[in-house]
């Protein structure tokens, strides 16, 4: 498997930060590469098993994704276990860590294998570099929405 991490100080209390990624179907408010984002059929809302569909701007792409990990203000992790890009499965997990009383940090790493077998390996370096940038993305949108509500 193939692994990235990325980090961001996020101007705003943990418990703030930790509520708007623990709005599992709500992503698509804070990261401008997901259209719309919702909770599969029979999914609870949050926590371990939660599961969800997000489609990607312009509506070609989409990925499904379920909670595996689940720490309230400590540590999420999510499984892409399926969808219509080159990605077998990954792993996302995001560490939430105080930095002080309005100031929290995100620490993301991702651990994904490609389908297509031999080419799959060969564009691995691609959807690695692509994925790092979506992940950078979405932490930036998400520390974006925390400066939103504080002003």
């Amino acid at each position: 498997m193939a692994q990235i991490t990325k980090e961001k100080t996020v101007n705003a209390p943990l418990s703030e930060v930790w509520k708007s990624w623990d709005a599992y179907a709500d992503v698509h408010t804070f990261h401008p590469g997901v259209e719309n984002s919702y909770l599969l059929e029979g999914s609870k809302a949050t926590g371990n098993g939660a599961k969800r569909r997000c489609d990607f701007v312009g509506g070609k792409n989409h990925i499904l994704e379920e909670i595996v990990a689940y720490e309230p203000e400590k540590k999420l992790t999510i499984k892409i276990y399926d969808g219509n890009v080159p990605l077998k499965v990954a792993y996302v997990t995001f560490a939430f860590q105080a930095l002080g009383p309005s100031q929290t940090k995100i620490t993301v790493s991702a651990d994904f294998s490609m389908k297509m077998g031999l080419l799959g390996k060969l564009i691995s370096p691609i959807m690695r570099k692509q994925l790092g940038a979506g992940l950078g993305i979405l932490l930036d949108g998400n520390a974006e929405m925390m400066d939103r509500q504080a002003a």
